[in-house]
């Protein structure tokens, strides 16, 4: 591999807003997995206007600074400024409120040089403050993913320069979903995105009650609108099932709640109901392997159901926000 113009492999770049709570701790675990990786290495923080003076900390660490004149930051800004800014062949992105592994950079590093058309490799992402909160527990169980190759990654992952540069990095317009459509990308031009056994990093989630998990889960619906509809007639339609569900399902039970009342009054509806728990058994079983006791699995396959409301509020809403901006258009 032709080194940068530093002599070294790897830039690192962080990207925040208002990070300082969590930017040190960032910040800290980047350099000390820096000096198991045994080799000089640029480190960026990109920041995106923030107003609780992160730059100032990240430069107490000696890490150089971008600030972003914008007024719409986005992680697909910061992520791009950070790669653009790097001469190195590999570009590893961690989120400010990421801590990572100490070995993580010195094994990413050795898998993706030794694979064939890597474009982004990442591992398991765990929970950094599982007791900090119902939510956070729960939640952080939709990380885990199995090795191997796959559609996409998340924003913490450790991306070829190469590969960044032929599709010109993240779409830029996206406020969510920019990691899929950046993927989406890159493996129509033949780039693999790659999963590898063992931990990455802890993130922290910071859902401290009901509001941020309602808020969470449908940022995460209009992602999918969002992709979902952009790839939808392509021979690659990234996300257009799970924008089918989200949009589908929950009016779907109401229909069948009310239609079960209408037909067959109460019996209907608590006939509704004990397929509901027949369904959040089959859940709880088929996550035995993966989830450690029986507590957190019902925690898991309530969340699976119950999430699909904000789902489906989010997909409206971004289809909403697009026939708005068609009008507008028109």
């Amino acid at each position: 591999m032709v080194r940068g113009s530093s002599g070294t492999d790897l830039t690192v770049v962080v990207i925040g807003l208002n990070a300082a709570a969590t930017l040190e701790a960032c910040l800290g675990s980047v350099h000390r997995a820096i000096g198991i990786l045994g080799q000089a290495v640029r480190v960026i923080y990109v920041d995106g206007g923030s107003k609780d003076g992160s730059p100032a900390l990240a430069r107490a660490h000696g890490t150089e600074v971008i600030e972003l004149c914008t007024d719409r930051p986005t992680a697909a800004r910061g992520r791009n400024a950070g790669w653009r800014a790097a001469a190195t062949p590999l570009v590893q992105f961690v989120d400010s409120d990421t801590v990572l592994e100490p070995d993580w950079l010195s094994r990413g590093v050795a898998a993706i040089q030794a694979g064939e058309r890597i474009a982004a490799l990442f591992g398991q992402l765990h929970e950094a403050n599982p007791t900090g909160s119902l939510y956070n527990e729960v939640c952080g169980l939709d990380w885990y993913i199995p090795p191997g190759d796959w559609r996409m990654c998340g924003g913490n992952a450790l991306f070829r320069l190469e590969a960044l540069q032929a599709v010109d990095g993240s779409d830029e317009a996206l406020v969510a979903g920019e990691e899929a459509d950046l993927c989406w990308r890159l493996r129509r031009l033949g780039w693999r995105i790659v999963c590898v056994d063992g931990l990455m990093a802890h993130h922290d989630l910071g859902m401290t009650g009901f509001p941020a998990y309602w808020k969470r889960a449908e940022r995460s619906g209009y992602a999918y609108a969002e992709i979902g509809l952009r790839f939808a007639r392509t021979d690659d339609p990234m996300w257009r099932r799970e924008l089918i569900r989200n949009l589908v399902v929950p009016p779907a039970l109401l229909g069948l709640a009310a239609l079960a009342f209408v037909l067959a009054g109460p019996a209907g509806l608590l006939a509704l109901f004990a397929l509901a728990a027949l369904w959040l058994l089959r859940k709880v079983q088929t996550s035995r392997q993966r989830i450690p006791g029986l507590r957190l699995r019902v925690l898991y396959a309530v969340h699976l159901a119950l999430v699909r409301l904000p789902l489906f509020v989010g997909a409206v809403r971004y289809l909403v926000s697009r026939r708005g901006a068609g009008r507008k258009g028109g």
